[in-house]
């Protein structure tokens, strides 16, 4: 079902008593999976959830008045797919973590993708316990153009010492982020008891204010990355550091002493499912890695693409059974523009080639919804 410009709307769903539809007063689409609503100047009444029993995808698009939508989402207990587009006001978005503590009742259980698009006054779409409520869910993430956004996760301290030891976002799988002038960082909080073990895609593009990307526990739970993008981030200098204030851990491994080792000792890491790496018009990045791990393995990578980064010191190249390393600070001349691919090599890399992020390498595991 689709609504869009009825600007003197005032209510979707009308009963009277003695419908046939009509039970205990409330009209009921038990089959309806979909509704997109556009431009519309009312949304729903207070049984909104309760009419609609089975809607799995709800987008809502240049709404000036939201009322309790965020409070009603967690009767929507089939609803997959969530889009907010041209939102002015996304205040209310921080009562999803309402409709999140309902999830003993079976609320948001099925929750799959979020999508929020040019929509105003959100700082942290994702705080701490909405993200430990929806982490038992295949997540995938998507926002672009909301400008006042500053953070994308919010972790609060009581993660740093839960007695739970939960791993957060460990069941997110893709995560792209674009237009958002104003973020300074992805995850805020400590993240030594976040898990990134299911993500496949990450993609970042015109995120101005970015300095890094990854801590260093974060740089250590990706066993699954195939595709990182990265594009026009104009104050991105890494892509692993860690963060101001936060001493990472190296976690212990059997037989290991009890004195905990710090992580700056780890000299190298592998992405064993690395696929695709693009890293384009970053004219501030330096080196993959500041102060933490001199040396990458990318066992299974099949395109590199370096193109505008005048600064990176970072050098790649391949081992001798064919995998893509790269070192840190070692090389002034890895910013030359150029291109790698397992089957042909490197190539230049000309400024007025077709930009390609590499999406056929790209291993979809999405939908036509997405």
């Amino acid at each position: 079902m689709r609504i869009f410009k009825a600007h003197n709307l005032k209510q979707i769903f009308y009963s009277v008593e003695g419908d046939a539809l009509t039970r205990d007063a409330i009209i009921k689409f038990p089959k309806l999976r979909r509704l997109s609503l556009s431009n519309c100047s009312f949304f729903a009444t207070k049984n909104f959830a309760a009419q609609l029993p089975s809607l799995q995808i709800l987008e809502i698009d240049g709404h000036k008045e939201l009322g309790n939508l965020f409070a009603q989402l967690q009767g929507l207990t089939n609803l997959k797919t969530l889009r907010l587009k041209s939102l002015p006001d996304m205040s209310k978005l921080t009562t999803l973590e309402m409709a999140a503590h309902g999830q003993q009742n079976g609320s948001l259980q099925r929750l799959e993708s979020v999508l929020v698009d040019n929509c105003g006054d959100v700082r942290a779409p994702f705080p701490a316990k909405l993200l430990r409520a929806l982490n038992n869910l295949r997540l995938r993430v998507s926002i672009s153009t909301c400008k006042s956004l500053e953070e994308v996760f919010e972790l609060d301290e009581a993660d740093e010492g839960s007695s739970e030891e939960k791993e957060l976002l460990s069941s997110l799988t893709l995560l792209q982020l674009s237009g958002l002038p104003e973020l300074k960082c992805i995850w805020k909080g400590p993240t030594r008891h976040v898990s990134l073990q299911s993500l496949n895609i990450l993609s970042l593009d015109s995120l101005d204010k970015l300095p890094f990307i990854f801590t260093p526990s974060l740089a250590q739970s990706l066993p699954k990355l195939a595709g990182l993008y990265i594009n026009n981030c104009a104050e991105l200098q890494h892509i692993i550091r860690e963060e101001a204030g936060e001493r990472e851990i190296i976690p212990q491994s059997p037989g290991q002493d009890d004195q905990a080792s710090p992580i700056n000792v780890e000299k190298e890491i592998v992405l064993p499912n690395l696929k695709v790496l693009s890293l384009e018009q970053l004219s501030s990045i330096v080196c993959f890695s500041f102060g933490w791990c001199d040396y990458f393995l990318f066992p299974r990578l099949k395109k590199l693409k370096i193109h505008q980064c005048p600064k990176l010191t970072t050098k790649f190249a391949t081992t001798p059974d064919g995998s893509m390393s790269a070192q840190s600070e070692v090389s002034e001349d890895s910013s030359i523009n150029r291109e790698w691919t397992r089957n042909n090599g490197w190539k230049k890399v000309e400024d007025d080639d077709d930009d390609d992020d590499g999406s056929e390498e790209e291993e979809d595991d999405g939908d036509d919804d997405w």
